[in-house]
């Protein structure tokens, strides 16, 4: 959690602040207050078609697939971007990790996993972090049927904007 193309292409400048709930930073985050957190993104279950319109991959085009499993706890995500570029395909886990007593993302592709903390709700915003480049990537929900992944690299030289409908 995010487009393939989003994914791979833009792992390189991919995926902080504070939760809604109160919470600050990546700081520690009890189970009660990452539920909390996690219920605002149901928003997301089922398919969707998302598209880069800006950055790079621009028109880049894949198909996500958000489910909440383990209670509701963890979404699942997974991203086809079709035949053409099925070495692109990932697998991304979003939840509370209880040993960690933060809110992370586990990404599994290809290329490897990729790990976020997530900072949680900011301003009608959904806001993580790439552990690996620092990269931030928010969730920025626009109406029942469309939302945008945003993702801005740790020096800010670099933004993805992937549009999401269905």
């Amino acid at each position: 959690m995010i487009g393939l193309k989003r994914v791979v292409t833009m792992l390189a400048a991919v995926l902080a602040a504070s939760f809604a709930c109160g919470c600050a930073g990546a700081g520690p985050v009890d189970s009660q207050q990452a539920e909390s957190v996690m219920t605002k993104l149901r928003f997301m279950a089922g398919t969707w078609t998302c598209a880069i319109r800006a950055g790079q991959g621009a028109g880049y085009v894949d198909r996500s697939t958000y489910r909440f499993v383990a209670g509701g706890t963890w979404m699942e995500e997974y991203s086809d971007p079709g035949p053409r570029h099925a070495d692109m395909s990932s697998v991304q886990m979003w939840g509370y990790d209880g040993s960690r007593k933060n809110l992370v993302a586990y990404q599994f592709m290809g290329a490897g996993v990729a790990t976020k903390l997530i900072d949680g709700w900011q301003n009608g915003s959904f806001i993580s972090h790439r552990d690996d480049n620092g990269a931030t990537v928010s969730i920025q929900p626009r109406n029942a049927r469309a939302f945008d992944w945003v993702i801005v690299s740790k020096d800010q030289s670099n933004t993805v904007r992937e549009e999401c409908t269905r």
